[in-house]
């Protein structure tokens, strides 16, 4: 059978944590930019790499290839399939001409969410969308784990998915849960590992320790040389450039409110009823807001 284009990409993330320095700059510039690979000469990628082109076909061997020219082969084959970035850099932002810099600001943060919400729905691996959705509802429980600045956004996950569900969890860190809700956790089981780069540390040894243990795990990432795609079963990517101090999470966002609504929309009456449920036994406690 031929080996796709994602053959590879998968080849790369999985070895990436125990390749050399050199090695890794090489797979590093592979991952983000496929469609170089596809066009350009060995030279060329090495050069913009910043390596050697003899660190190309040590790499190649690495994988398992005969060579560099084999190992490409399988990105030009899949040309057509691979877009200009992966994921998709944003690049450099150029505010428009306005009559101030609070006015630049603004159109500069509202261009680079625009740009990271098209980037993740331009670059979105379907058949990994589609296979993590089959992850997500064969689970016998499904844990989400996310620390630091991803953890706003698994609590939100899990507050979503827990109106729906009752096989959700969330870890969280609280009176040693983090350990409880990791040590049961078995190849039945789901694990979703959201983590941006810099990673949190608790993100990855959960993942790892999932993963290791058959548990299968969809990590939420911004690039395929994460720590957290090494021990993911599928990886989906969502840009975080921000003209801010912090990365940005709106593709983040969107990502796991598509997971979410697909995960309904293919469900059937009883996520509905479990909804209502929910809703009503919020409204009996009084748990919101009463106009009246």
């Amino acid at each position: 059978m031929r080996l796709q284009y994602e053959d590879g990409a998968e080849r790369l993330t999985l070895a990436f944590p125990n390749l050399s320095r050199q090695l890794q700059k090489c797979a590093a510039y592979i991952l983000e930019h496929p469609s170089d690979v596809a066009t350009l000469s060995m030279r060329q990628v090495a050069t913009r790499a910043g390596v050697l082109p003899s660190n190309m076909n040590r790499l190649a061997r690495t994988l398992g290839f005969s060579g560099y020219n084999e190992f490409r082969e399988i990105y030009r084959n899949s040309v057509n399939e691979i877009s200009v970035s992966y994921p998709q850099k944003a690049g450099q932002l150029q505010a428009a001409a306005s009559d101030s810099e609070f006015e630049k600001t603004i159109d500069t943060f509202h261009r680079t969410s625009i740009s990271n919400l098209d980037g993740l729905f331009k670059n979105l691996d379907r058949n990994a969308v589609v296979s993590a959705l089959g992850i997500l509802e064969e689970a016998r429980n499904v844990t989400v784990v996310g620390m630091h600045a991803s953890y706003a956004f698994a609590d939100y996950l899990q507050y979503i998915a827990a109106m729906c569900f009752r096989n959700w969890n969330l870890v969280t860190r609280l009176n040693g849960e983090l350990s409880d809700r990791v040590a049961g956790l078995n190849p039945d089981d789901a694990l979703v590992a959201i983590s941006l780069r810099p990673c949190a540390a608790d993100t990855i040894k959960v993942a790892k320790r999932a993963y290791e243990t058959g548990v299968r795990v969809v990590g939420i990432t911004d690039s395929r040389t994460s720590p957290l795609a090494a021990y993911s079963t599928i990886v989906l990517l969502a840009p975080n450039r921000s003209p801010g101090f912090f990365d940005s999470y709106v593709a983040t966002t969107a990502l796991l409110e598509m997971l979410m609504g697909m995960i309904v929309a293919r469900g059937d009456r009883s996520i509905v009823h479990h909804i209502e449920k929910i809703e009503n036994c919020r409204h009996e406690l009084g748990e919101y807001w009463d106009q009246a």
